[in-house]
């Protein structure tokens, strides 16, 4: 029962800004086994993992204040499987090139079908993992990142939100986990995407957003582009497994 959140500024911004939203997220939510934060910098794509707490890694709260990027993607776990509970599959996942992150919510049941495919590959046992894997050969492949995402959920099935930071282009995010719903909104300058803490009304607004401008719930089975005020979200691919097979946990 993991959250995402992912905001993207037209200038840089300190990750100060985040930290308080990504807070108030595993508060309210069911995170507490792991958070993660990925950005954007000049050599492509960062990330700090810490396999627990956001609110214990006061270390790496204090480290990381003053990073200012234009994109930031925040991953707040709770796993379906409580032995997964390891820095190695602690999200975001990151590419080797560090030309992209990827991070999951929901549950992807086909994945260890899939599992031996990428047994070079794997560091952890989580299915997210063997997600971030299918995701990178996808693109290896040619296939377009936007198509991608989508394509991990038909493949693998079960419940994905994902998102996707680039270290170009816009941040990604797909929506595909109903009893997660995905919104992207604005806060002050920066477009904001996040998963609604597994409550089936608005409260993440009431919560943890109040401020929050021009929501819209993200269809599922559809791609949303963050790259700035223009943000636009669009679908492409076909859309995920019906919601009916979907559970609302994840991994």
């Amino acid at each position: 029962m993991c959250e995402i959140l992912v905001a993207v500024w037209p200038e840089p911004a300190p990750l100060a800004e985040v930290l308080p939203w990504a807070a108030c997220m595993e508060r309210y939510g069911l995170g507490g086994f792991g958070w993660g934060v990925a950005w954007r910098e000049a050599g492509g794509i960062s990330v700090h993992r810490y396999p627990g707490p956001l609110a214990e890694d006061q270390e790496g709260r204090d480290r990381l204040a003053t990073v200012r990027s234009t994109h930031f993607m925040v991953h707040l776990r709770r796993p379906s499987n409580l032995t997964t509970v390891s820095l190695a599959d602690t999200q975001p996942f990151l590419a080797e090139d560090r030309t992209f992150a990827f991070e999951h919510n929901g549950r992807l049941d086909g994945a260890e079908a899939i599992r031996q495919r990428f047994s070079g590959r794997l560091q952890g046992r989580a299915d997210s993992e063997v997600g971030f894997r299918l995701f990178e050969r996808l693109q290896s492949e040619g296939m377009a990142a936007e198509r991608a995402l989508g394509e991990v959920h038909r493949q693998l099935g079960g419940t994905a939100n994902l998102a996707c930071l680039q270290a170009a282009g816009p941040a990604l995010v797909y929506a595909g986990a109903p009893a997660n719903q995905m919104w992207r909104f604005a806060m002050g300058d920066a477009v904001v995407a996040s998963t609604a803490l597994h409550s089936g009304d608005q409260a993440v607004f009431d919560l943890c957003f109040p401020g929050a401008r021009e929501r819209e719930a993200i269809a599922t089975g559809s791609t949303v582009q963050l790259n700035g005020p223009t943000a636009a979200g669009v679908a492409v691919g076909p859309p995920g497994p019906p919601a009916e097979a979907h559970r609302p946990f994840d991994s």
